[in-house]
């Protein structure tokens, strides 16, 4: 599978965070999938290799688990990228609101 130019992009920014943490791909996929990932440690790796493309989703929290990973060896040169304007992103931000309007209204029901 190919991948796109701005998740080509993406993964070449992610591959050079990758070589400042300091965390092996096995300890990265570990984090990955404790805060939600579903791909496998196998497709985590040819997706760092060009060899597969992610869902933007799953890039966006194999990016997150490698930012917190920069985050705690105080790592200076930057953070990996998040995709942007992902199908994805924007559904489950339209999910959030939605569920936060149905949770405000119920709340404003049991008020009255």
């Amino acid at each position: 599978m190919a991948l796109g130019k701005d998740e080509d992009e993406q993964r070449l920014c992610f591959e050079e965070m990758l070589r400042n943490a300091d965390i092996t791909v096995e300890e990265l996929w570990l984090r990955y999938f404790s805060i939600g990932g579903i791909a496998g440690q196998f497709e985590i790796e040819a997706y760092i290799h060009g060899a597969i493309a992610l869902p933007a989703l799953q890039r966006d929290i194999l990016a997150h688990a490698l930012n917190e990973r920069l985050d705690e060896i105080h790592a200076p040169d930057g953070r990996a990228p998040y995709s942007r304007g992902s199908e994805d992103a924007g559904r489950l931000h339209d999910d959030r609101t939605h569920d936060e309007t149905d949770q405000t209204e119920v709340e404003s029901g049991q008020d009255d």
